[in-house]
């Protein structure tokens, strides 16, 4: 070791496995929600993986219909990427347009932007989670776990 080296404590790593939603929960979720907004933009995290912010970030136009993909755009480390739009997406996404009528963002809020925020979501999570007989700790972010756990023994 070179004496001039410091020698720095390890850190240590999260090792526990993320609670991961079944199937059945989820649809248990996706029901739960009164106003089509929320279902959709729940199912929309669960469907394609995304993350809250990637969610709050998007807009009309990063939506193809046609080629069925999303358009992430600058996500964690500044990175785009295109991700797949799930067919059943498709038509929950058009009535909720047809409906909710948004100019620019995919979903607007109450941010000075106009875009929903993350803690907002977090709140749309926890509220209609309360409606359910989930009882697993699980927060907006498991969606996105799930999402990878189910996709991944496709």
């Amino acid at each position: 070791m070179n004496k001039n080296a410091i020698a720095l404590p390890s850190l240590k790593g999260n090792t526990k496995l993320p609670v991961i939603l079944n199937h059945q929960e989820l649809k248990e979720l996706f029901a739960a929600p009164m106003l089509l907004k929320q279902r959709v933009v729940l199912r929309l995290i669960y469907s394609a993986g995304l993350r809250g912010q990637e969610v709050i970030n998007l807009k009309i136009s990063d939506i193809d219909f046609e080629r069925r993909t999303i358009h992430i755009r600058q996500s964690k480390y500044k990175k785009d990427r295109v991700v797949p739009l799930a067919e059943s997406m498709t038509v929950g996404l058009k009535k909720y347009l047809k409906a909710e009528n948004p100019h620019i963002r995919l979903f607007n809020g109450k941010e000075p932007d106009g875009r929903y925020s993350v803690r907002g979501l977090s709140w749309v999570m926890r509220e209609n989670l309360k409606k359910t007989s989930i009882t697993k700790d699980v927060n907006l972010h498991s969606l996105r776990h799930a999402y990878a756990t189910h996709w991944s023994r496709v």
